[in-house]
């Protein structure tokens, strides 16, 4: 039940994992403020802001603050919003540069299998965001997901 880092495009990072639980439910704690507070972060970061409009033409903005009292933000808009596949352009930090992030949810048996795909403006952009140790952040977040998922 680990995240798995999966090859893809030069520009892109692909990430899926499993888990045991039906896909209305995962969809809800990936779009509910309130859920998403529960599970993002890590022991590097702290998830203080979630704001989430999830529908075609929305928003969010997530604020994490780091242990050294620093923070930093992802901000977009959303594309496509369905139980089986979401869409959202995402910013970081308020940079120029967006990826586009592609979450598909397959249920099979009462369990979720969700790949992302992150689309990055170049395969530089990629590797810079590889670099800062985001899949660690990531499968720790995901981690956080499945146990509240259990819950």
């Amino acid at each position: 039940m680990t995240l798995k880092i999966l090859d893809g495009a030069p520009n892109e990072i692909v990430m899926e994992r499993d888990f045991n639980a039906p896909r209305a439910l995962v969809h809800r704690a990936m779009t509910e403020p309130a859920l998403v507070k529960r599970w993002q972060g890590n022991s590097c970061s702290e998830l203080t802001t979630v704001e989430i409009d999830a529908r075609p033409g929305g928003t969010y903005r997530y604020v994490y603050k780091n242990r050294d009292g620093s923070s930093f933000s992802f901000a977009g808009t959303y594309r496509e919003v369905g139980e089986a596949r979401t869409v959202y352009a995402e910013k970081f930090n308020d940079m120029p540069d967006e990826a586009v992030v592609t979450t598909t949810l397959t249920e099979n048996a009462g369990k979720t299998t969700m790949r992302v795909v992150m689309a990055f403006s170049s395969a530089e952009i990629r590797n810079m965001v590889v670099k800062t140790g985001m899949a660690e952040g990531a499968a720790e977040s995901y981690d956080n997901l499945a146990t509240l998922l259990a819950t």
